[in-house]
């Protein structure tokens, strides 16, 4: 028996395949990745639907390091980045990524992002007509989501659209809310895709309670639920406040409608929802006023999702002009921002000091969202 041979009877390959699913499962997706390169010619274990779906409940139990990926664009209007961040103090970058995909419509918008996988919707800057994208930069894989065809584009007015993950099945959905053209009636309907089963759906009997704007509306996710700022009546004026928060339940697929802070002062002039945290496990809110002496924005944190009794004023960021709505809340006291002159900084309200990242860009291009690796679409 020659050396090659030996060593190949030696390989973990001839172990039982439970085994082997048992052993890879417990590495992190990252060396899983750097196997999958250099054993190109072993059998397809990784690929396998058993072994994406075990690692992918280890990863639950344990997940890999979180990131945070930065999108903005040049001063030049040219270069569009995203940039992956390590979750130190510094927001040191560690990759730039490039999208395998060139918009159709112009504009590719940050829908979000979960469990390795990124949402996007292709889209112009003025209309809310497109079509979603998911993408795994950690496998370098793409999918477009085909478009459902539940809908008459001739009587949309504008999509709002959701993404998440549903824990319970280990599923990866889309939700679309498209409103209709009705300016006095909240008309609208509510689709899902599933990427299980690559497929839109259209839930009968279930609305949006509230109206939504006509331009494009981010989100943040909280506990299984995708949170937009909204209204209790239909509304047209894009220059409104929203005045309430809509959710929707990604596994039981209805609505909830929460209040905002008791004790918020209504002169606001802008509203946002933010990101708290590395696994954004609370919600977050922005409230910006104008003052003799600047600006502010009054941040809020949900403690328990829902309950509007457990809001709190956590801190205060304030500077002579600061429009731009925070990022992100890495804590209590910490709130990623960008200044009007396009640079991104980090503010502690303990220290009342502002960290420069070192990153410049169109100030009202900027977007902040957690990225932790995955398997996700690697079976296609």
């Amino acid at each position: 028996m020659t050396k090659t041979e030996q060593q190949r009877n030696q390989s973990i390959f001839n172990l039982p395949q439970d085994i082997i699913f048992d052993i890879l499962s417990r590495l992190p997706t990252r060396s899983l990745i750097q196997f999958r390169c250099v054993n190109s010619s072993s059998p397809p274990l990784i690929s396998h639907p058993s072994f994406t779906k075990l690692h992918f409940t280890a990863t639950l139990k344990k997940p890999d390091k979180n990131h945070l990926l930065i999108y903005y664009e040049t001063l030049d209007y040219i270069n569009h980045i995203y940039s992956l961040r390590s979750p130190t103090n510094t927001f040191q970058e560690t990759l730039k990524l490039a999208p395998p995909y060139k918009p159709l419509h112009g504009y590719l918008r940050i829908v979000g992002s979960h469990k390795g996988l990124l949402c996007f919707f292709d889209t112009n800057f003025y209309s809310n007509v497109g079509h979603v994208l998911l993408w795994n930069p950690s496998i370098s894989r793409f999918k477009k989501v085909g478009h459902d065809p539940c809908h008459d584009l001739d009587k949309v007015s504008h999509f709002v659209v959701g993404f998440g993950f549903v824990l319970r099945n280990l599923e990866f959905k889309v939700v679309k809310i498209v409103y209709g053209l009705d300016k006095v009636v909240n008309v609208n309907h509510v689709l899902v895709y599933e990427l299980s089963s690559d497929s839109w759906r259209k839930i009968d009997g279930v609305v949006a309670p509230c109206g939504m704007v006509k331009g494009w509306s981010s989100n943040v996710v909280v506990n299984g639920f995708v949170n937009w700022l909204g209204f209790k009546e239909v509304v047209r004026d894009a220059s409104l406040v929203p005045n309430v928060i809509m959710g929707f339940d990604l596994d039981n697929e209805c609505f909830c409608v929460v209040e905002l802070p008791k004790d918020i002062v209504h002169s606001y002039d802008q509203v946002c929802l933010v990101s708290y945290g590395d696994e954004s496990l609370l919600l977050a809110l922005g409230a910006h006023y104008v003052e003799l002496n600047g600006e502010k924005w009054d941040m809020w944190v949900m403690g328990e999702y829902g309950v509007v009794d457990t809001w709190k004023k956590v801190c205060v960021v304030a500077h002579p002009v600061l429009s731009i709505p925070p990022l992100l809340m890495r804590n209590d006291h910490e709130v990623l921002m960008v200044m009007s002159d396009g640079r991104l900084v980090l503010f502690d309200a303990i220290k009342n000091e502002m960290l420069d990242l070192e990153t410049h860009g169109l100030p009202l291009a900027f977007d902040a969202i957690g990225y932790t690796a995955s398997l996700a679409l690697l079976q296609g």
